[in-house]
């Protein structure tokens, strides 16, 4: 899906993007990726610059390997996970 020069990897994230902006949230996607050693690589869709948090989209309950990304994330970054 197409919206303001990104080809986003499916449209719940695209809709995401739209609603950032309907709440004047900046956001930049996939920003960059992690390599997070044991819990592999790892590359949030948005990067919240004006609240300094990354967001993953998902259409339903993550995976442990997906929560396991996250947490390992937060770690890294000295952020907390939820």
């Amino acid at each position: 899906t197409l919206y303001k020069g990104h080809r986003f990897r499916s449209r719940l994230e695209a809709r995401w993007a739209v609603i950032f902006d309907a709440l004047g949230v900046v956001w930049e996607y996939e920003k960059e990726g992690f390599n997070l050693g044991e819990a592999g690589w790892y590359l949030p869709d948005f990067w919240l610059p004006e609240h300094h948090c990354w967001i993953e989209i998902k259409g339903g309950k993550p995976t442990r390997e997906e929560e396991n990304k996250a947490a390992a994330l937060a770690q890294a970054s000295g952020s907390k996970s939820a």
